[in-house]
Order: C-alpha cells, then sequence, then structure tokens
C-alpha cells in the first residue's frame, strides 16, 4: 500500500511540475511565414520587378545530386539575384496560362520557414522556348558567401513534385 501511495504522489509531482514548467520559446520569427523583406542569415527574401537582371531555375547552374531524392545544388553569385519559383507555362501555347497559374498548387519553404506566396506574388518572364513563363515573386540575394536551402511542392498539370535546392553563393 505503501509502493502505491509513493507511486501516486511521484505521478502527482511530475503532473505539477509539468504544468509550472515554462514553454521554451521558439526563436523569434521561427514559426512565422517568411514575407518580403525579411532576412534569414545574410539572406534577403525580396521580390524582384519586371525587366530587372534576376536569375531564373531554368537559366540557373543547377545540378541534380545523387540519391533518390529530387535535390539540386545551385551555384550563383554573392550579389545575384535569384528567383527560387518554378515556373508554370502553357507548353502548347493555347493561350490557357491564366488558367493552368490558377489551377496548381505550390508551397516554398526557406530553411525549414514558410513563404507568403501571395505577399510575393505572381510574375510573368520571357522564355526562349515557351514565350512566357509565370513564377511567384520570391528572390533572394546576399553580400555574403553562403548556403540557403529551399524546399519546394505542389501540384501542375495534375501532376505532383517535390524537390530541395541548396542555393551556394560564392564569390563572382
Amino acid at each position: 500500500m505503501k509502493g502505491l501511495v509513493r507511486l501516486g504522489q511521484l505521478v502527482l509531482l511530475v503532473l505539477l511540475l509539468a504544468s509550472c514548467a515554462a514553454a521554451v520559446p521558439l526563436p523569434d520569427g521561427a514559426n512565422k511565414p517568411i514575407e518580403p523583406g525579411d532576412k534569414i542569415g545574410n539572406f534577403l527574401i525580396t521580390k524582384g520587378a519586371e525587366g530587372e537582371d534576376i536569375v531564373y531555375p531554368w537559366d540557373s547552374d543547377c545540378a541534380k545530386q545523387a540519391g533518390a531524392e529530387e535535390r539540386y545544388s545551385c551555384k550563383s553569385a554573392v550579389g545575384a539575384k535569384v528567383n527560387l519559383s518554378a515556373g508554370i507555362y502553357d507548353e502548347t501555347l493555347t493561350g490557357k496560362l491564366d488558367s493552368i497559374w490558377a489551377e496548381h498548387t505550390y508551397e516554398i519553404s526557406i530553411e525549414g520557414r514558410p513563404v507568403n506566396l501571395q505577399a510575393f506574388g505572381p510574375i510573368d518572364v520571357p522564355h526562349p522556348q515557351v514565350v512566357k513563363m509565370r513564377a511567384w515573386n520570391v528572390v533572394i540575394l546576399t553580400d555574403k558567401p553562403g548556403e540557403i536551402s529551399v524546399h519546394s511542392k505542389g501540384v501542375v498539370h495534375g501532376d505532383p513534385f517535390e524537390d530541395t535546392t541548396t542555393y551556394i553563393f560564392g564569390a563572382p
């Protein structure tokens, strides 16, 4: 009987301590979606402007990494403005880019933080093979060498995709 009383007291003490324990706060902004103008380390997350010199994924120096997962590594120069979004296009050139865009789903997270894509909005850019691409206007830049990880997933034309890309910024 004494053993059961002690066990009950121990359980009560553990529950009391757990309810009184202060929650360990996450770093500022750890769960907050990324907005234009936010920084992650030395990287500024911003928007590009039409006609601005921006490096898009289809023009990037990227290589697929070994393994079954869709992992890529992309090199860029310090100071370059790099768009992180996969482009959507009308592959049959039927003029249905707006409907394709409206039907696709897309999510981006940078270093594990979600990006508020609506705050960045889309941008239309010329493309040499499909005339026009539309991408989310999420651009990163830094003035120091470094790496940043971006995870993308979504569905386009009914086909799901998911990949992780490490952007490596080095000396120009």
